[in-house]
């Protein structure tokens, strides 16, 4: 899965530059390395979608905000749990990080 570069934000993280955006996920490509990819899902979803059926919402998400420091948690995650080359997925709720799939 390919990524636009528009609109992406650096961050370094142990001297290596990474690119991020979010579109309802959190998206990762680090400086050098081709056809790598992070995921980060963290339950996010617009909550107007569920204005008028609150109880069909689903549950809430945290962090409620994409931070810097969140992106750079999770780069850390991924490359600590075998994250090099290929499409990485990693899910965050709840406070904990898991491998997706």
């Amino acid at each position: 899965m390919a990524i636009s570069k528009k609109g992406l934000r650096s961050i370094v993280v142990n001297e290596d530059i990474f690119f991020w955006k979010f579109n309802k996920k959190v998206f990762v490509i680090p400086n050098e390395a081709n056809n790598s990819l992070l995921i980060v899902d963290f339950g996010w979803y617009d909550v107007w979608d569920y204005a008028n059926n609150a109880a069909q919402r689903p549950p809430d998400f945290e962090p409620r905000t994409v931070t810097p420091k969140f992106v750079s948690t999770s780069i850390l995650y991924a490359l600590n749990n075998g994250w090099k080359k290929g499409t990485f997925e990693i899910e965050f709720k709840k406070g904990n990080y898991r491998l997706k799939g």
